[in-house]
């Protein structure tokens, strides 16, 4: 795709985000998650070498189907499925502009295998960039802290251990791609600690 392109689907994307955001009560994702996203993508670019215009617009769509969530009993059986439906939701997003099929399905499979689940596993430098990068803004981000936000009706306890056994999937999953580590390598170490020291009494 043409530079114009590519800058006229990402600002289209980010405005779509943001109407469906503000309606659906989800700009603090927006503002927690979707920008960090794609600033994480941006620093594992300058370390792998991939189609930089294909992971940008891939990060911007890999939860594009959470902000149509209206009700927050909803969320959990969206994220279930979210890559499924953001690719399908991508794939008829996508449809209207004049890029390349190659492009469009490239884009689309980084966004079905965001999550790098069995049997959607990331397999191009693309589609392991998104992955990592999603991960990666958990670290970077508050994204362990907002465990109530999801379910309120959790004890400490349980939230603490919950968000533990998080933490270390995260810090296995950051293996996808072996540099990824060493730019949240403290970060881990305290939230690591900080859950731990909480859980001895």
């Amino acid at each position: 795709m043409t530079e114009k392109q590519f800058k006229q689907i990402t600002t289209d994307i980010e405005t779509l985000i943001l109407k469906n955001a503000k309606k659906n009560d989800w700009l603090w994702f927006y503002d927690m998650h979707q920008k960090e996203v794609v600033r994480c993508a941006e620093e594992l670019l300058k370390m792998y070498k991939a189609d930089k215009q294909i992971v940008i617009v891939a990060c911007w769509l890999h939860d594009i189907s959470k902000y149509q969530v209206k009700n927050k009993l909803d969320t959990k059986k969206a994220h279930a499925t979210h890559h499924f439906d953001s690719y399908e939701f991508s794939k008829k997003f996508l449809a209207k502009y004049k890029i390349s099929q190659v492009e469009k399905d490239k884009i689309c499979n980084c966004v079905l295998r965001h999550r790098n689940e069995a049997p959607y596993r990331a397999r191009s430098t693309e589609e392991k960039i998104v992955a990592v990068a999603d991960t990666l803004s958990h670290f970077t981000g508050i994204f362990y802290f907002t465990h109530f936000k999801f379910h309120p009706e959790s004890s400490m306890d349980f939230m603490v251990k919950n968000q533990l056994e998080k933490l270390n999937r995260d810090w296995r999953d950051l293996n996808l791609l072996s540099k990824a580590r060493k730019l949240v390598r403290e970060e881990f170490i305290i939230l690591k600690k900080l859950h731990e020291n909480y859980l001895i009494k």
